[in-house]
Formats: C-alpha cells, sequence, structure tokens
C-alpha cells in the first residue's frame, strides 16, 4: 500500500475533530489559542510525515539519493556495486612532430611523456612510440589526462605544448576530441546503472557483458563508456565485445609487441602451447616455427588447419599428430593488448584461483574476445546562421564542439541521425539556424549509417567544415 504524507491541513482537521468530539472545548476560531496550539502541532506531525516518506524512499532505489542510495547499491545481489568515481579522459587522439632535419634515425619518445592543453591541462603518453627514420610525425599516439573528470576533456586542436618529450619533439597536437574523461556518478546515471545491474545478473547474456564493459574501470583509471556486443552468425559461440573511448582507437596504441614464447612438447605429446595473452588477433601461421626435436637447424612451417588460436586466451590446440615429443613450437612477432583492453579481457575470462575478486562473465563453450572498434570517420558541410548581435567565431567554436562531442558519443554501430545532430545545434546559444551537406556538394547531408557492427562513427581534425550560410 503507497504511504502518502498528510499535509498540515489534513493533520490539523483530524485534530480538531477529535478536540471537539472527546472534550468540551468548543473555541477553534481562527487565532484562538487553541487554534494556534492545534496549528503548531498540525505542522509538527506533518513534518514528520515527510520525514518518514523519506526514510520510506530510501529503502527503494527509486527513492534513494546521496549516501541512501549508496547504502542500497552496495545490497544488492551477490556483491553488489558502488558508485564510480571520476575517471580520467584518455584516447589514441595525439600527433607529435620532430623537425626534417632529425629524421636520419629513428626516435623513441617514452611512455610518459608530458604534453599540455591550451587550458593547462596536462596529458601522459601511456607507452613507448617510435618515429621511424625518415618519419617527422607519428599519428594516433595515445595519452591520459593527469586529472580526472571532465576537466580532461578536449576538442580538437587544443593540445598543443610539449612539456616533457626528447628535444626532437617541436610539436604536437590532438587530431580528435577526447570525450570519455567524467565526474563522480550522478544519482540519476547510478540509480539507472543499478537497473541494468540487476538485468545482469545472469553474467553471461549479451546486455550483461555490455553493462559490466561500460561499468569497467582500469587500473589506470581509464573508463570506455562504449560498448557493443557483435555476435558472429558464421561461428558460432564466437562473440566480439567491440569497445572505445570515443576516440576511434588504433590497435597499434594500446598494444605492444608480444614476448616471443618458446614451448617444448613433453614425452605425452601434448598438443597445447602457449603465448602471452590477451593477443590483438589470431596468431598466424607465419608467427609459427617449429623445431624439430628441438633443433633450430631443422624449421619446418604450419598451416592454418593445423591448429585453433584462441588468442584471446594466449592458447593454441594443434590437431592430432602435428606434434610430436621433444619438438619446440615458438610463436613471435605478434602484438597484445595492454592496459584497459587486457584489464578488461582478464575479467571477461576469469580467473579461477581467485574467484571472488574475477568471478569471470564468459559461459562454458564460448568466446568473448575484447576487440577495440574500428573508426569511420565522416566528413559534413555545416552552413551555419548566428543572430546579429552574436560573436560569429565564438558561436562556430561552440557548434564545432557540440557536434564533435554529439558525433563521437554514438556507441559502435550506431546511425548518426541528421535531425538529432541538428536539434543539438539548435540549442547552442546563439545559433539561429543550420544545414549539413555533403562535403564540397549541395546535396544535403543524409543520416549515415556504419559498415558494420565494429565500426563506430567519428570525427577527425578535418571532418568539419563550416562554409556559407545557405546553399539554397
Amino acid at each position: 500500500m503507497a504511504f502518502i504524507p498528510k499535509t498540515a491541513r489534513d493533520v490539523l482537521r483530524q485534530l480538531r475533530g477529535a478536540v471537539i468530539g472527546r472534550t468540551s472545548l468548543s473555541d477553534i476560531s481562527e487565532g484562538s489559542a487553541l487554534s494556534l496550539l492545534l496549528g503548531a502541532f498540525a505542522e509538527e506531525l506533518a513534518s514528520t510525515e515527510r520525514r518518514l516518506l523519506t526514510v520510506r524512499e530510501s529503502f527503494f532505489l527509486n527513492g534513494a539519493v546521496g549516501v541512501d542510495l549508496d547504502a542500497r547499491i552496495s545490497e544488492l545481489p551477490p556483491v553488489g556495486i558502488s558508485r564510480i568515481g571520476t575517471t580520467h579522459s584518455s584516447g589514441s587522439v595525439l600527433e607529435i612532430r620532430r623537425a626534417a632535419a632529425d629524421t636520419a634515425e629513428a626516435l623513441t619518445v617514452p611512455s610518459g611523456s608530458v604534453f599540455q592543453a591550451n587550458d593547462g591541462t596536462r596529458y601522459i603518453t601511456t607507452i613507448d612510440v617510435v618515429m621511424p627514420q625518415g618519419d617527422a610525425e607519428v599519428e594516433n599516439v595515445h595519452i591520459i589526462a593527469e586529472v580526472g573528470g571532465i576537466t580532461g576533456n578536449q576538442s580538437t586542436n587544443t593540445i598543443t605544448l610539449v612539456v616533457s618529450a626528447p628535444d626532437e619533439i617541436i610539436s604536437c597536437t590532438n587530431t580528435q576530441p577526447l570525450t570519455n574523461g567524467q565526474n563522480t556518478e550522478s544519482d540519476v546515471d547510478l540509480r539507472d546503472r543499478a537497473t541494468a545491474y540487476l538485468k545482469s545478473l545472469s553474467r553471461c547474456q549479451r546486455s550483461t557483458i555490455e553493462y559490466m564493459a561500460r561499468s569497467f574501470v582500469s587500473s589506470e583509471g581509464e573508463r570506455f563508456p562504449y560498448a557493443k556486443m557483435y555476435e558472429d552468425p558464421e561461428k558460432l559461440g564466437y562473440c566480439e565485445l567491440v569497445i572505445d573511448d570515443g576516440s576511434g582507437l588504433k590497435v597499434e596504441s594500446v598494444s605492444r609487441v608480444g614476448r616471443t614464447s618458446i614451448n617444448t612438447v613433453s614425452s605425452g605429446g601434448a598438443r597445447t602451447v602457449y603465448h602471452e595473452a590477451p593477443a590483438t588477433g589470431e596468431i598466424q601461421p607465419s608467427q609459427i616455427l617449429v623445431y624439430l626435436q628441438g633443433n633450430p637447424q631443422n624449421q619446418v612451417g604450419v598451416n592454418s588447419t593445423d591448429y585453433t588460436s584462441l588468442h584471446e586466451r594466449g592458447v593454441i590446440y594443434f590437431k592430432a599428430n602435428v606434434l610430436a615429443a621433444g619438438d619446440q613450437v615458438v610463436i613471435s612477432n605478434y602484438r597484445v593488448f595492454r592496459g584497459y583492453v587486457a584489464e578488461l579481457q582478464k575479467e571477461i575470462e576469469g580467473d579461477p584461483d581467485s574467484g571472488a575478486r574475477l568471478t569471470g562473465f564468459r559461459a562454458a563453450g564460448t568466446r568473448i574476445v575484447v576487440n577495440v572498434v574500428t573508426p569511420q570517420f565522416v566528413t559534413l558541410d555545416i552552413a551555419l546562421s548566428a543572430t546579429y548581435d552574436a560573436d560569429y567565431d565564438l558561436v562556430e567554436r561552440d557548434v564545432l564542439s557540440t557536434i564533435e562531442t554529439t558525433i563521437n558519443s554514438l556507441t559502435p554501430s550506431e546511425t548518426l541521425i541528421i535531425s538529432r545532430l541538428v536539434d543539438q545545434v539548435m540549442g547552442v546559444t546563439s545559433v539561429r539556424d543550420v544545414q549539413f551537406f555533403q562535403r564540397d556538394s549541395t546535396l544535403r547531408a543524409e543520416n549515415i549509417d556504419t559498415i558494420d557492427a565494429r565500426h563506430a562513427l567519428r570525427v577527425t581534425t578535418n571532418s568539419l567544415q563550416i562554409t556559407t550560410t545557405s546553399r539554397d
């Protein structure tokens, strides 16, 4: 039964009736001593009713707020969840350059190099970056903000200062926006996530995996808010969890070269060999060598039909009679994910030796492979009209920022609806009208679909171009 708190008027009416019906007192006219006393009691009792409602509502997700909401979600089965704190903005967005005179040799820009945005926010590279001999620039360098929260989010071409890097580095810029920095989770977002959590308790459904990925925070404080499960209809039991931080990640920027693996086949004729995991793709025949009886002078290759590569787990299963006892299997020249992707894959696989900490999300007999999204960059011309008294440069900047944020917030496989984009831009202060066209054309832009479920629509430096105010 719903609890509806009584108002002071309702309480006063009941008090007056009780006094008149049960006592000889009758002077309840406005301003009398009895009326004033009953009014004071009514206000206090009504206040108690409201407090009781607050206490009652605090025991439900829809009514609880603040610390009460934190307490409720911590009690959810089996072990509860907690509010996500600030997460750091990150992405493979930085382009760094050196002078042409310094390109005679390869240059390594070490992990931990520092670059700064125009507003003073600093960003750190997360992996060693090699600029090959003859190359004056390198793109898609992965960076992470020093500070958490939305402060780390940036529009394109705003990270332009070199703070700490090799002397040969003369300039930098971010060719894509950073959008995934988040402040501490709000009550509304936490309540929505708690509801999704309850739906995900089966732990192996599609919605469960996507929920887990969007909630996962790495040891470095990164959170990738965009995740989509792709189920391959031609490979039963195989799924890819495609994730992105909003920048359109490049595999090279979040991976490194895997260690060479040498496995000796035991006398029992074992058919399983191992390598570092999670690899960025299936181990190819060109990456496998077999030394017969362990003799490097007697090398043989293998065919793709000779084995099955479970690269996300670092396991290769060879078919019968391919290997013999004493053979050495050498696996090299492959790449492995690091950081966020590697930690998320481990979370999905689980750990039999630490079931309470890593319980796993993969059903028996299935594969869930974490992979980064393939960016599909869009190009649009924008005919913008502002109010007569507006600072057009400021309006243009705000419009570009709005469009960048909207497009880079699309989940993998999500369609860009032009009408929704127009609605977003029309919400910018001083915008009078906006139209979207195909690049260098008078044809109106139409909704844009992704190539397939593994792609996500994103923008880069030259994606958006504001042109004339009208093309009609």
